[in-house]
């Protein structure tokens, strides 16, 4: 829909030729409307010309899905109901977040157990990936099948 709505309100784009060899990598959390209006080192402009309702219309969409969630997997790595689960669970969450700061968390209190679950991943293959890497950190660590978060755009 988001196609035929920017064919029909005149999207054009007018860029030159990059080499086959360069990649372009975008800045986290930077819309495409800024990116592709961002300055370069090369040589090499993008010239983008819109109306502002195409705008609006790809904002109003972004934050429409930014909510929604869909089936996947996560790492579970602590799983507690002693007395001190409460602190413990704060503990290792913070001890994560220093050794993986671009990793999610998800502290969760279900049924007298504390959950931290980490991680957003759409298939069990980059949660097995993952979790080997932290498996000798988190020994007692597995794999869970959870409602994630879309991964940004």
């Amino acid at each position: 829909m988001l196609i035929v709505l920017s064919l029909s309100c005149g999207l054009r784009l007018q860029a030159q030729e990059m080499p086959p060899d360069s990649t372009v990598q975008a800045p986290p959390h930077i819309d495409i409307f800024t990116l592709l209006n961002m300055p370069n080192d090369d040589d090499y402009t993008v010239r983008l010309h819109q109306s502002d309702f195409i705008k609006r219309l790809v904002d109003n969409y972004i934050a429409r899905n930014n909510t929604k969630k869909t089936q996947g997997f996560r790492v579970r790595i602590f799983f507690d109901n002693s007395q001190t689960a409460r602190q413990r669970v704060y503990e290792v969450e913070a001890a994560f977040k220093e050794l993986y700061p671009g990793v999610p968390t998800y502290l969760s209190y279900q049924d007298l157990y504390f959950k931290l679950t980490v991680g957003d991943f759409r298939n069990r293959t980059d949660a097995m990936r993952f979790f080997n890497s932290i498996q000798r950190i988190y020994p007692g660590a597995y794999i869970v099948k959870e409602n994630i978060n879309f991964p940004s755009l």
